[in-house]
């Protein structure tokens, strides 16, 4: 627990801070704390069974429940298309940072420390409820930012309900008239049985028609489906990327069914290009590109590679998606995939020492990758993982130093030599919830 301990009780230092003299604490009081901020209510990146339950459950139209974008068609209500728009790739796209600090936000270590690779380098906007606001930067304070660079951080009062702004929070397009717009995808709608008492992440799929009316009002277009932005990559040059299975299973159910075509269409309506369906992962992982493959540039797509011995299912569904887009014309550079290992089943996700080990039948695979990358103006932001098996620690470690390694020089190949810095994140805390650093940022220019 080496990893978490410090800013544990640094954020335990915080107690009270802010509101006048407080009394110490007593041990127990302490150790109370502790234990709670050890296993922060972590929601996962993909729907938990209370959410299927409610998703899934799908009356026909006009039955007595409700969507929120029928109920509350301003924050959620689908709209038209622009004409013609740009939809910048990552590379191009890093000026600005936005994150999502929801109640929990001190809890993910990794959001302190996206924060401090980004300051300084881009625009830092976190959205995040007013009333976290102080302790959130008390916490950011007690990690070790300075007073100027938290002065550097723009805070919108905007309440989020989880951390995966990747996939709730708005892409960033450029309008014909070069003014920039937003694209909403609908984000985990769940049914509910009123209209005054809408269930799921309302607040997270509401955020970016609430952040554009705080920027002043810049145009949002609602897309008429179901997507998380995990699962959309664009070269940059008019072409997007996605998965197929999920997105095409959510987008055929009562109030409207899509074909794979149809549902490419009207992605690419909003967001300005051709989109390309990959093969989709098996065995469980979440279903977006996002966790296996990173477009680096217009031309230079990266793409996760299995061991055969650890998966050859995977391996070989990876071997044909970096086949396909060899095929399109990138060129493709492939990066491993750490050695599977999994986490003993308890109530939360969230990631810990102690649950990590080999895959034993009765536990669950933590989908680890150094795919889920982020480009902070001249950083890269690469996840690594050191809550692994003993007996993983040394491929694990060939593995992440090949990925760093791949990364660093595909980046001077594409930008320059030492323009593009690699910076590895710690990221265990997070990825058993099928997450990681490209899962809790969005970019923009």
């Amino acid at each position: 627990m080496k990893w978490l301990k410090p800013w544990m009780f640094a954020t335990l230092a915080l107690a009270g801070a802010g509101c006048g003299g407080v009394e110490p604490e007593s041990d127990a009081v302490l150790a109370s704390r502790l234990d709670a901020l050890s296993d922060p209510p972590l929601m996962p990146r993909g729907l938990t069974e209370e959410e299927k339950a409610r998703t899934e459950s799908d009356p026909a139209q006009g039955a007595s429940q409700a969507y929120a974008w029928e109920c509350s068609p301003a924050l959620y209500g689908f709209t038209a298309a622009s004409r013609k728009v740009d939809f910048a790739t990552e590379a191009d796209s890093t000026t600005g940072l936005l994150i999502g600090w929801p109640s929990y936000g001190c809890g993910v270590p990794e959001l302190t420390e996206l924060i401090r690779t980004a300051v300084g380098r881009v625009h830092v906007t976190v959205l995040a409820d007013g009333q976290h606001h102080q302790g959130a930067q008390q916490c950011l304070e007690h990690r070790g930012l300075t007073a100027a660079q938290l002065s550097q951080v723009e805070w919108v009062d905007i309440p989020v309900d989880s951390i995966w702004i990747r996939d709730f929070g708005p892409e960033f397009v450029t309008g014909a008239d070069g003014a920039r717009r937003m694209v909403d995808m609908s984000y985990y709608p769940q049914l509910s049985s009123t209209c005054n008492n809408l269930t799921g992440r309302t607040n997270d799929d509401a955020s970016p028609t609430r952040l554009a009316a705080a920027w002043g009002g810049m145009p949002v277009d609602r897309a008429q489906v179901r997507l998380e932005g995990g699962n959309l990559q664009t070269d940059g040059a008019g072409t997007c990327f996605r998965a197929q299975r999920v997105a095409n299973e959510r987008n055929c159910f009562s109030r409207w069914c899509y074909t794979e075509d149809e549902l490419n269409e009207v992605i690419g309506a909003f967001h300005g290009c051709n989109v390309v369906a990959l093969e989709s992962l098996q065995g469980g992982v979440i279903d977006h590109v996002d966790m296996w493959m990173t477009v680096l540039s217009r031309r230079t797509i990266l793409v996760g590679r299995y061991d055969v011995a650890d998966d050859a299912v995977n391996a070989a569904i990876l071997d044909r998606n970096a086949q396909r887009l060899a095929g399109l014309g990138y060129r493709v550079v492939r990066v491993p995939m750490p050695k599977p290992y999994c986490k003993q089943l308890n109530a939360t996700c969230t990631g810990k020492p102690a649950l990590i080990g080999p895959c034993d039948g009765t536990s669950e695979r933590v989908w680890a990758t150094y795919m889920n990358s982020i480009r902070l103006g001249n950083a890269l932001a690469v996840p690594v993982f050191q809550w692994v098996p003993e007996s993983h620690q040394a491929v694990i470690a060939q593995q992440q130093q090949e990925a760093l390694s791949t990364y660093q020089r595909e980046l001077d190949r594409e930008f320059g030599r030492g323009k593009v810095q690699v910076v590895p994140i710690q990221s265990d805390s997070i990825i058993p919830c099928q997450g990681s650093l490209h899962c809790v940022t969005m970019t923009y220019r």
